[in-house]
């Protein structure tokens, strides 16, 4: 078995157990039979990308989680920082982007909850009144 088919199925087994699911929770909830999923995650069958996304969505996860190894998922900020340092200069681009775009949002995010705070004051101010 290939090493990815290989972390995909330990992945898809892991959480599944962790979020205290069955097979056939699971393959219910992705819309597959029961022998199927289960064939599927001991390995005798390669999954294609259609039922990889069904499976996260059913797992509740990213399709992204169940290709995370654990020693990537397990590291701090600074050390993922680090690895960061040694992407091409178009991945550090393309990381640049998404954490200015999440920080953006959670600012943006955070002075609507300010904006909406001092409404709420001055509507029951005037309330009072």
């Amino acid at each position: 078995m290939e090493a990815t088919q290989e972390l995909l199925l330990t992945n898809i087994k892991r959480i599944r157990k962790e979020k205290g699911m069955s097979q056939k929770d699971v393959a219910g909830k992705a819309d597959m039979l029961v022998p199927t999923y289960s064939r599927l995650e001991r390995g005798g069958t390669v999954p294609g990308l259609a039922s990889i996304v069904k499976i996260a969505k059913a797992l509740e996860v990213s399709v992204v989680e169940l290709f995370q190894t654990s020693e990537i998922k397990d590291r701090s900020i600074a050390q993922k920082l680090e690895m960061i340092n040694e992407l091409s200069e178009y991945n550090k681009n393309v990381v640049s982007i998404m954490l200015d775009s999440m920080i953006e949002k959670d600012r943006v995010e955070k002075l609507q909850q300010v904006k909406m705070k001092t409404r709420l004051a001055e509507l029951e101010k005037a309330r009072k009144q």
